[in-house]
């Protein structure tokens, strides 16, 4: 079974968490500014590479940002290459630059 955890700083959110049995198997590190939602550092484990993780959590961050208004700056190259290869699916929550 899959879960994914927010797990909350001292100044906020500072990371999603991608569960499967149990263990971490994924981690996405963020940050929020006024309406900004920094989506940073994405990282699988090798041994969990090819399941899906990594897009799993681009698409929590997204829902997220979605029910809170807020647009998203890729600042991870993974969550980059994720936005511009499907711009129908996240066109709209990009940040402006």
């Amino acid at each position: 079974m899959e879960k994914i955890e927010i797990h909350e700083g001292e100044k906020g959110i500072s990371f999603f968490s991608l569960h499967a049995n149990d263990k971490e198997v994924g981690r996405m590190l963020v940050n929020v500014n006024a309406e900004i939602l920094e989506a940073g550092y994405t990282s699988v484990g090798l041994d969990q590479r090819k399941n899906g993780y990594g897009k799993k959590l681009v698409n929590a961050v997204v829902d997220y940002a979605r029910e809170n208004n807020l647009k998203i700056k890729a600042t991870c190259g993974f969550v980059a290459m994720i936005f511009k290869k499907h711009p129908e699916l996240y066109g709209d929550i990009l940040a402006r630059r």
